[in-house]
């Protein structure tokens, strides 16, 4: 264990804080304090400076209860009396927002990959929308998915990119970088811009480390909208380069291509992409049509055949297509997607998706290994995985004689729900505020509940629920 005196503290007042020890020293004594209480100092003051909104300190400090705002109002009275040091106020209340960290605080570093030999996690928040037309969100939004599947690729072992749902929610956010980086727990993160106009596309991107703020990298990128798939290459590569990331070898041929497309049929497959994650029958019938159209234009571009995949098996999930139609579409597809580019992650993701609900189960496991294979930080791969073990365990339940005899109850679904879900959020890039933790969580806190059969009636439901989260993946 490391001794004490070789800890290192952050100092504020007259006080040092241990984050390893969550242990608060005013002088050599120490400040007796719960293990909430210090826990929200930490998280106050690794945040200085920055408002710490009310529902982060109880999502991050309480994650593993549901507590009412009395109980962070009554340990912000407690670390008051605490620090109290002769009348200087060390916490602030910001009205309707909450709480603020106000001392100077000196201290450790803040990074969370100071090492070389450690993973490097890195976010890529939504670029904003120069236009100013609502109608050009699908453009940006588009870059956005696309930098983080790029990036995603890079080398798994050595980077990890935030899933595109946790990156997502800090659209138009007014968070700083700083809390940005603590609730997703990155070292890095990407912003950035889009502008597009007269057959041009303007992309302003800037790499900050989250430790101190600082701008590692700044750029800004003009091309014709042909070259735009180039641009992500050379952008993409200059973020790894600056991290000192070593790209895997066929990522290295894949960034290293200098392809283009028609702007025509790339704009098709981003409004394609744009309307699959709304997950409406409206928005998954246009996709599909706008991934048609791309095709029409440029029938080279894989991506745009794992797209029609994703929108035929995403129309069977939620019952608007036949199994078998949809599965027989989907696999024709994403069979042409990998015709096209082998080394693609997602149509291999949507065959295991059609494969499992055929109930071929070697062949539907066999294409989800594969795809998380070439992209280990593909989120929405996890969570069709994670699906896919839930409903083999399941068969393989209904199928033993003593399982026929007895009631399907809550709990069989509960268990396997907890275990695969639990696998599903170690595996991937989800962060605990995307919706798929809070669903995950709220899934295992029914099952301490009084109340689980009234949540929870029969086989119908228990069935239904683990398929929720992928309307918002």
């Amino acid at each position: 264990m490391t001794a004490l005196a070789d800890r290192r503290f952050y100092s504020f007042g007259g006080f040092r804080l241990d984050p390893a020890g969550r242990i608060l020293f005013r002088g050599k004594r120490t400040v007796p304090l719960s293990p909430k209480a210090a826990d929200t100092l930490l998280l106050l003051v690794e945040n200085a400076g920055d408002v710490i909104e009310k529902r982060d300190l109880l999502m991050q400090v309480w994650r593993d209860a549901f507590v009412e705002e009395g109980s962070l109002t009554r340990t912000i009275s407690i670390l008051r009396k605490a620090l109290d040091a002769g009348g200087q106020e060390f916490i602030s209340t910001v009205p309707t927002r909450g709480y603020r960290f106000t001392a100077r605080v000196e201290g450790p570093s803040l990074s969370l990959a100071s090492s070389q030999s450690s993973r490097v996690m890195l976010a890529v928040l939504p670029f904003e929308n120069l236009s100013g037309q609502k109608s050009q969100e699908y453009f940006s939004d588009g870059l956005t998915e696309e930098m983080i599947t790029q990036l995603g690729r890079v080398n798994p072992d050595r980077l990890g990119v935030i899933a595109r749902t946790s990156a997502m929610q800090y659209k138009n956010t007014r968070k700083t970088i700083h809390q940005i980086g603590r609730e997703l727990l990155v070292s890095h993160v990407v912003e950035g811009s889009v502008r597009r106009a007269r057959g041009r596309v303007r992309i302003t991107a800037q790499l900050i480390q989250v430790s101190d703020q600082t701008h590692l990298w700044a750029e800004t990128y003009e091309r014709d909208t042909r070259d735009i798939l180039a641009l992500q290459n050379e952008v993409a590569r200059t973020i790894v380069r600056q991290i000192q990331i070593k790209l895997i070898p066929q990522e290295t041929e894949r960034l290293s291509a200098s392809g283009s497309i028609s702007p025509e049929a790339f704009e098709a497959y981003l409004k394609g992409c744009y309307l699959w994650n709304q997950r409406t029958l409206d928005a998954l019938q246009k996709s599909l049509k706008h991934f048609e159209k791309a095709i029409e234009i440029d029938p080279d571009y894989a991506p745009s055949y794992a797209g029609m995949a994703d929108s035929y098996l995403t129309l069977q999930d939620d019952g608007h297509l036949p199994t078998l139609e949809a599965t027989a579409q989907a696999k024709r597809v994403a069979s042409e997607a990998l015709r096209h580019d082998e080394l693609l992650s997602e149509p291999h993701i949507s065959l295991g998706h059609a494969y499992f609900h055929e109930f071929n189960w070697s062949a539907a496991e066999q294409e989800f290994r594969r795809g998380l294979d070439l992209n280990p930080n593909y989120a929405v791969g996890h969570f069709y995985f994670a699906n896919y073990w839930l409903a083999r365990d399941g068969f393989r339940m209904r199928s033993r004689k003593r399982d026929r005899r007895k009631p399907w109850t809550p709990s069989h679904c509960r268990y396997a729900q907890i275990r695969r879900w639990l696998s599903f959020i170690a595996a991937s890039t989800i962060r605990p505020s995307s919706n798929a933790w809070r669903f995950w969580r709220s899934t295992l806190t029914a099952r301490e509940s009084t109340r689980t059969s009234a949540a929870f009636t029969g086989k119908k439901e228990c069935g239904k629920k683990p398929s929720e989260p992928s309307r918002r993946l």
